[in-house]
């Protein structure tokens, strides 16, 4: 193996097709042609000495090599970044992967980005929301950079930092029995019927976690995978909810729900989350350390 063939062009084709799984989309990212691709790619595993990818009906997945080489090759790329940036003139060069939970993806990260692209030149980030679990998947892979999730995170090979602090409430139609009660205890709560958001999502993981423990008798109303979706079920009276205030500032503040006067609340940490062994340009560090400044600039 000539590792000195290696060209970055090489590499670039691989981390894209890598990510999207079909040289069509690889190659309108990168705006080369589909053929260009494939020699670029056809090449990197010729001086390998071994395929990169399986074939998979239409899709291109990575392969053992392939898992072993993306760290590497994006690492490298990311370094290249940062020499840019270096020498740019003061831009942040390169294009940030930013993914966020249902939560913080509808109420916080439009505000946060649109922030941070006021302050600092850079190009417009590529941004995904999604599930906490699916995040972690996509995190692993190398396919975000970083995430800013409500839900917990299991895996060795991330590293999350505390962000900002979310409350849960407790939501039900105004008409409700136990709208109009204050100081209500949990034992209230027995009983209801419960509209949730689906498995693996925050607010669930949340709700399977520190509340459903503490009720003897609860029934599953109905199932959402959106927060809308949640207070326009818990609006038309389906039954209780359990959900960010966050989520659930609007239709409080309009009216079409209420909160229930509990004796207990419920806080959780938001986190910013990325791969352990991520490498990070000068445009990921400047984004995460000002995302994680953000709620006191907001505050000033």
């Amino acid at each position: 193996m000539n590792i000195n063939a290696l060209t970055f062009k090489q590499l670039r084709a691989f981390t894209s097709v890598a990510r999207l799984g079909t040289l069509t989309a690889a190659a309108e990212e990168l705006s080369l042609t589909k053929g260009a691709l494939s020699v670029a790619l056809h090449e990197l595993e010729k001086q390998l000495g071994h395929p990169l990818f399986d074939r998979v009906k239409n899709r291109l997945v990575m392969n053992a090599y392939g898992q072993q080489l993306r760290p590497l090759a994006d690492e490298l790329l990311q370094r290249t970044m940062t020499i840019e940036s270096l020498f740019g003139q003061g831009n942040l060069a390169g294009t940030l992967h930013i993914g966020a939970s249902y939560t913080v993806g509808e109420h916080l990260l439009p505000m946060l980005v649109g922030n941070f692209m006021q302050r600092y030149e850079c190009q417009r980030p590529h941004l995904i929301v999604e599930n906490t679990a699916h995040l972690s998947q996509l995190l692993e892979s190398y396919e975000l950079d970083l995430a800013l999730v409500e839900g917990q995170i299991n895996s060795p090979r991330l590293t999350a930092r505390p962000w900002l602090q979310d409350q849960m409430l407790v939501v039900a139609a105004p008409g409700h029995p136990l709208a109009q009660q204050a100081d209500l205890p949990l034992s209230a709560l027995e009983g209801e019927n419960w509209v949730v958001r689906e498995a693996f999502s925050g607010t669930r993981e949340q709700f399977d976690r520190r509340l459903a423990p503490l009720l003897d008798n609860w029934q599953l109303g109905l199932e959402f995978n959106t927060n809308t979706a949640v207070i326009s079920a818990v609006a038309s009276g389906i039954g209780l909810g359990f959900i960010s205030d966050l989520a659930a500032a609007d239709a409080l503040c309009c009216g079409r729900i209420v909160r229930l006067d509990l004796q207990q609340s419920w806080t959780r940490q938001l986190q910013l989350v990325c791969a352990a062994d991520k490498y990070q340009t000068p445009l990921m560090g400047t984004f995460m350390e000002y995302a994680l400044q953000w709620q006191g600039l907001q505050r000033a």
